[in-house]
């Protein structure tokens, strides 16, 4: 019996569980949220990884390509300044030697040899050299190359006996100095001295070399090493000179030999160092512009460790922000399950507390429209507010004020004196009036046309404008006529005699109109206000004292005017 209940056991061996099978049963097992957050993860961090790989080799790239970039572009910039101020140095050598008055003194102290015509070219040349300091000295040379005299700038030279070069042909040349006693190097812009077409001599500036430093100081790389140089070629050794210092150590492959042979060529790498070299004017040298490349490796490394910590400052958000994702998502269908759970055990009652997000959306559409609606309706009345009060404002100036010299009408000025005699009666102050006008202005009229006319008007406007001070306030009353109203100001009562002489003075100054010089004068009447005036009262009795102040000078002889 026991070898038949073994040949009847019908039992299943279990088959062993492969790897493969055990990833795919535990993968079935995984519910939402954890398949959320996996998936989060991935579309998350595959994609900045694979970002972080292009921007190294990207920024590796770009890094060295900015950097040439940047450094012919500044080295562009130096040029283009340097040879401004070169060309600002040979200006003032023709400046300088424009004046004819100098050029007829030399020819005479060249053919008479009388003091008095160097003494004259020496005050010229102080005159010259005094508003100037960047300039040490202004000599002349005659055409046969011998001194003839100069000036110097007291304490910006301490050299005495200081020889301008000979001028090499006909030409403006600027060559390099270089004292004795060291320091920054300097300069001399030399010049013919013309007169009838005959060269009578040469102009030797010597001009310090202070605000070329300046210039050199100002780079927008320090923090990548870089730096700018001069280097200036002198006429006489056929040596370099260094712009900035020439005792530092550069270390550009033993201070700067390769130049010469890279000038023009666009930045390139000397050495340990990106370099360019740009030609300056009247072929005085290079200006030369480098960073090291060292330093920009180190701020490439710099930039990698904190492209690095950006990355593993992100990776917790997308921590969180997956986590938060998943529960926003999982968490409806979550309460949804519930519920379904609930209404199968027959549960009452049955409630979900969130509402999905398509309301929201809808909600939050409705409500974004209605707020835009408002807000632009809000703005649109605004601007209609604004304009109106532009509007009126314009509406009010062109009541109150004269369009063609900017002055107060005649209208807005009586309103002006009205108040101001009101104010006056109440504070017992005083109060002048000056009548002007315009004497010699209808010639003007008649001669050029009333479109210079209006020019002399705007002018003596402007020039009474300047008169005034205070609470005083000045009008055109039409025409050519004009007011100035004169109130107490501390106590104080105004000059109005004072006033007037500078209103005549003023107004009689040349005017230019229309490409002419034309003079026009005035009469001015003064009246006082007086208890009981009326502003007519006041106006009316300037305006008689204006008159008999004209009749008078009419009738008064030409020989006494």
């Amino acid at each position: 019996m026991g070898l038949a209940g073994q040949g009847n056991d019908t039992r299943r061996q279990e088959k062993p569980v492969t790897p493969r099978a055990r990833v795919r049963r535990r993968w079935r097992g995984l519910g939402l949220r954890p398949r959320l957050l996996m998936a989060f993860l991935l579309v998350a961090l595959v994609p900045q990884g694979l970002l972080f790989l292009a921007q190294y080799h990207h920024t590796r790239a770009l890094t060295l390509s900015l950097a040439k970039a940047g450094v012919e572009r500044v080295a562009q910039v130096q040029q283009r300044r340097l040879n401004l101020e070169f060309e600002r140095m040979t200006d003032h050598l023709e400046l300088v030697a424009s004046r004819t008055q100098m050029r007829l003194s030399l020819q005479a102290y060249l053919q008479t040899g009388e003091p008095v015509h160097r003494g004259l070219i020496e005050r010229i040349l102080r005159d010259a050299l005094a508003p100037v300091d960047k300039l040490g000295g202004i000599w002349i040379r005659d055409a046969q190359g011998d001194p003839v005299t100069g000036v110097r700038h007291a304490g910006r030279l301490d050299e005495v006996d200081i020889q301008p070069p000979y001028l090499q042909g006909s030409a403006i040349s600027i060559e390099v100095f270089r004292s004795d006693k060291g320091g920054p190097p300097r300069l001399w812009v030399n010049g013919p001295l013309v007169l009838n077409d005959n060269e009578i001599g040469s102009l030797h500036l010597l001009v310090l070399a202070d605000d070329l430093l300046t210039l050199l100081e100002d780079f927008p790389y320090e923090d990548l090493g870089g730096k700018t140089l001069l280097l200036l070629r002198s006429g006489v050794e056929g040596t370099r000179i260094f712009g900035i210092d020439s005792d530092q150590d550069l270390d550009i492959c033993g201070a700067l030999g390769e130049i010469p042979s890279v000038t023009g060529a666009g930045p390139l790498r000397v050495c340990d160092h990106l370099l360019i070299a740009l030609p300056l004017t009247h072929d005085l040298g290079e200006v030369v512009v480098y960073v090291s490349l060292q330093v920009l490796k180190a701020a490439f490394r710099e930039q990698m460790r904190l492209l690095l910590m950006m990355v593993l400052f992100v990776l917790p958000l997308c921590l969180l922000m997956a986590l938060a994702f998943t529960r926003m998502i999982s968490r409806p269908v979550s309460l949804l399950t519930q519920a379904t759970q609930a209404l199968r055990k027959h549960q009452g009652n049955v409630f979900v507390k969130e509402p999905l997000w398509g309301e929201f959306t809808d909600l939050a559409r409705s409500f974004n429209l209605a707020a835009g609606i408002i807000i632009r309706r809000t703005q649109d009345l605004s601007r209609e507010v604004a304009d109106r009060r532009r509007t009126q404002q314009k509406l009010a100036d062109l009541a109150n004020n004269d369009a063609l010299t900017g002055l107060i009408n005649r209208r807005r000025f009586m309103e002006v004196l009205e108040r101001h005699m009101e104010r006056r009666r109440e504070k017992d102050g005083n109060l002048t009036l000056l009548y002007l006008d315009l004497d010699g202005f209808k010639p003007v009229n008649d001669r050029l046309g009333h479109e210079a006319g209006d020019i002399v008007l705007q002018v003596v406007a402007e020039r009474l404008r300047n008169l005034v001070r205070g609470e005083d306030i000045a009008a055109r009353l039409g025409g050519d006529e004009f007011a100035l109203l004169l109130s107490e100001s501390d106590g104080r009562r105004p000059d109005s005699r004072k006033l007037a002489l500078r209103a005549e003075e003023q107004i009689s100054l040349p005017i230019e109109a229309k490409g002419h010089m034309v003079n026009v004068g005035c009469s001015v009447g003064v009246a006082r206000a007086r208890p009981g005036d009326k502003p007519q009262d006041l106006l009316n009795r300037a305006d008689e004292a204006m008159y008999r102040i004209k009749v008078t000078r009419r009738e008064r002889p030409r020989d006494q005017r």
